[in-house]
């Protein structure tokens, strides 16, 4: 598998990535790189229209996308860890928000993504390793193999057995269970 610093590499250059998180193993890039976000989407051939999760490892990676520290003391009521924020976005790309007014923000412990975010220095789109509407990977390999050309940053799962929770900051509705 590919090393930290390779990994940070791709992601300056525009490449898709691949790392284990909390729960499923995800795959990501540089949201501010939209050439690499649309690489991204058609990978997992998914549609444009479902947005993503950003993951950091620092409330500050968020900044450039939305308001956090206004809602600093709620968003850290649950985070860090595998809970995913639904935030009022700034004015950032439909591709990320999927034409929502919100982004998807989860601030994460998990210590290879906290390491590819901070070497990084900001947040990195995250989504789950499978084709859209195929079940998700669940060997490093097996991205491999179906992703071939992406970066695979070796690590394990953080034990939980399902996607992050997603709730609407404002309203409190949860989206995802």
């Amino acid at each position: 598998m590919d090393s930290l610093s390779a990994i940070v590499e791709a992601l300056t250059s525009g490449e898709v990535i691949a790392y284990p998180t909390e729960g499923v193993w995800g795959m990501g890039c540089d949201p501010s790189n939209l050439t690499a976000v649309r690489k991204l989407i058609s990978l997992k051939s998914r549609s444009e229209g479902k947005g993503f999760i950003l993951v950091g490892s620092q409330l500050f990676h968020f900044n450039k996308y939305a308001e956090v520290e206004a809602n600093e003391v709620k968003l850290l009521s649950k985070w860090p860890g595998p809970h995913t924020w639904l935030v009022p976005a700034l004015n950032i790309s439909p591709l990320l928000t999927g034409g929502s007014k919100k982004v998807a923000l989860r601030l994460t412990e998990h210590e290879e993504v906290v390491a590819i975010c901070n070497k990084f220095g900001g947040a990195i789109l995250s989504t789950s390793a499978n084709k859209e509407g195929e079940s998700t990977l669940l060997e490093a390999g097996d991205i491999k193999k179906v992703f071939p050309g992406v970066k695979v940053l070796q690590g394990n799962l953080g034990g939980f057995s399902k996607p992050s929770t997603i709730e609407d900051l404002m309203t409190g509705e949860v989206i995802r269970g």
